[in-house]
């Protein structure tokens, strides 16, 4: 049930109709009259004037001719008349629950948004509530809890999902999609190329890392963006195919860990590889264990380190420095890259060779 609130009354809220009932009074004219002259019976007439039926552009070409007022000026008369009566309806269809969503749920989004755009925090619930709506691009704040029932996004086990805040969240890699596009599509028989390319992007130091990815990627078909995470938003990645065959991939900034962030990278880019993501099944929700998440895990592995050549490399189990160092030149890329694989296959315990790993400082590209 909407709450009423207090604000703009509707009777100050005035019709285009009224300004025909003036102009009937300056040209001494009558309501009767007026409808032989346009065609349009009394009945009509008096809806129009007392605002329950609107003026067409038809009606209003009608009154040009019976006035000598142009057409625009009725027109554009009905346009102001109906666009104050949505902001009056809209202002009165916000819920307690929406209030609550953008004051609890979407405290730190909305703060976020707001500081992006250069808005002041709203102080008002109702304005809040109004701002986030325009933002997101959502009809009610409700309504964030059915997208984020929606999405290709990889789910994170640690933490606990906010339906509002994880909606917002996918609703904003969506408004971000749509601001840039890339020129090719997508050829899954260039991945190769694109791995080789992404391998050296990884060891050159002397490259601005994010511009480098990005420009990459985006030759080879594939929209990325590096966003922030929110609490209540446990999501590493998004990913969604677009018409025409180009891709858009998001990935939050919350792994600052360089080996982490090389294998979500590659992760999501084995969604790309494998499928999981058509025009048809634009967003697709993986559980933890799944085929899908499975073979995305091994994409990566696989693409970052050759299976034979780390299998070979395990078996000798010479995990010094030097070999480690030597083994992921062999393999074309940072030794952090066999250093993260290793503690996390408990083949060597968390903490060594920590001078070997590289924390990352990123910033938003969108």
């Amino acid at each position: 049930m909407a709450e009423k609130k207090i604000g703009i009354s509707p009777d100050l809220i005035i019709p285009p109709g009224e300004t025909i009932a003036e102009l009937l009074e300056d040209r001494n004219l009558t309501q009767a009259e007026l409808a032989a002259i346009v065609g349009k019976t009394p009945s009509f007439l008096s809806q129009v004037i007392n605002g329950s039926k609107r003026i067409s552009p038809t009606f209003a070409k009608k009154l040009e001719y019976a006035f000598g007022v142009p057409a625009s000026f009725w027109n554009n008369l009905q346009a102001n008349y109906d666009a104050e009566l949505y902001s009056y309806e809209e202002a009165n269809s916000i819920t307690k629950e929406e209030k609550a969503i953008a004051s609890k749920d979407l405290k730190e989004f909305a703060s976020y948004l707001f500081q992006k755009s250069g808005m002041k925090t709203c102080r008002k619930a109702d304005e809040a509530v109004l701002s986030l709506r325009r933002m997101l691009r959502v009809s009610s704040l409700c309504n964030l809890s059915n997208v984020a029932l929606q999405g290709a996004y990889r789910i994170s086990d640690e933490k606990t999902m906010n339906q509002y805040v994880m909606g917002a969240w996918v609703r904003m890699c969506q408004l971000i999609g749509e601001k840039s596009t890339v020129k090719n599509i997508f050829d899954k028989s260039s991945i190769g190329l694109l791995i080789d390319s992404l391998k050296k992007i990884m060891c050159n130091n002397r490259q601005d890392l994010q511009r480098s990815l990005i420009e990459l990627f985006s030759q080879f078909g594939i929209q990325l963006s590096l966003v922030r995470h929110f609490k209540g938003a446990p999501v590493q990645g998004y990913i969604c195919k677009r018409n025409d065959g180009s891709y858009q991939m998001v990935l939050t900034l919350r792994k600052a860990w360089a080996d982490i962030f090389w294998f979500s990278l590659f992760h999501e880019l084995g969604h790309i590889y494998n499928g999981d993501v058509t025009q048809k099944r634009k967003f697709v929700d993986y559980e933890r264990g799944s085929v899908e998440e499975a073979a995305a895990d091994q994409f990566a592995c696989d693409h970052l380190l050759s299976p034979d050549a780390y299998m070979d490399f395990c078996k000798v189990a010479n995990f010094q420095r030097s070999s480690i160092v030597d083994f992921a030149k062999s393999q074309g890329v940072k030794p952090y890259i066999v250093i993260g694989r290793l503690q996390r296959e408990r083949r060597l315990p968390y903490g060594a060779f920590d001078d070997l790993k590289l924390r990352y400082k990123w910033k938003e590209t969108a």
